[in-house]
């Protein structure tokens, strides 16, 4: 997974890094790279205690706003790190489904505009249709 990443220094020498999509994951280093590293290291342990406490894993976000990250003095910058799952989340399972024609093709659709097969996207729809807090749902009437 891919997740976007926050650092910010006042001296350009310490920087301080926040993960916005995962809540109380940050880190730290002398470096943008040691801070980068340092991160990732800091993301899987996240990820492995929401999974400890039956929390989510959220998807990484595809925008970032950063608004919220601009710091009154110094510099704050968007950066992306790529972190391995698997060995947390264990491997994709293969299943089996039906799906009318159609929708089939507007899935297919979907996936290809972003640059995702059928898989990754039906993975990233389950992932980011609703939120575990969500009072509605869908029933199988689809309302």
């Amino acid at each position: 997974m891919r997740y976007p990443i926050i650092l910010h220094t006042d001296d350009h020498q310490q920087f301080g890094v926040t993960v916005p999509d995962l809540p109380g994951c940050f880190s730290a280093g002398d470096s943008i790279q040691h801070a980068i590293d340092n991160t990732h290291e800091s993301i899987l342990l996240c990820v492995e205690y929401r999974l400890a406490e039956g929390q989510p894993i959220p998807a990484p976000s595809e925008i970032v706003d950063m608004s919220e990250f601009y710091p009154e003095e110094g510099t704050a910058m968007l950066a992306y790190v790529d972190v391995d799952l698997d060995p947390i989340l264990g491997p994709a399972k293969r299943i089996n489904i039906t799906l009318r024609p159609t929708i089939l093709q507007t899935i297919d659709m979907r996936a290809k505009a972003r640059g995702m097969n059928r898989s990754e996207y039906l993975a990233y729809a389950g992932t980011h249709f609703e939120s575990p807090d969500s009072q509605t749902s869908l029933n199988k009437s689809g309302t």
